[in-house]
């Protein structure tokens, strides 16, 4: 079984929705790591504009040894700030 994460729109170009992986990362760190290797936009930008959620709760930026396992849904937002 693979291992789904969904996208945002500025990630999103000929990848569509989401990405698929084969197997299920262990930590978040570790997805952070494939998602650097696959999507050279997101390599570029994840620390200033990318924030995850698992399971629909938001993580802590910069907080990478969130453990995760099959059936995990997670889900890359854009980063917002307001005033």
């Amino acid at each position: 079984m693979s291992f789904l994460v969904r996208l945002p729109e500025p990630l999103r170009g000929e990848i569509g929705e989401s990405i698929c992986l084969d197997a299920t990362p262990e930590t978040l760190g570790e997805l952070i790591r494939i998602l650097e290797e696959k999507l050279p936009d997101f390599a570029s930008q994840n620390d200033a504009l990318y924030n995850f959620a698992v399971n629909g709760e938001m993580i802590l930026h910069g907080e990478k040894s969130v453990p995760l396992k099959k059936g995990d849904e997670v889900e890359v937002l854009v980063a917002f700030s307001g005033g």
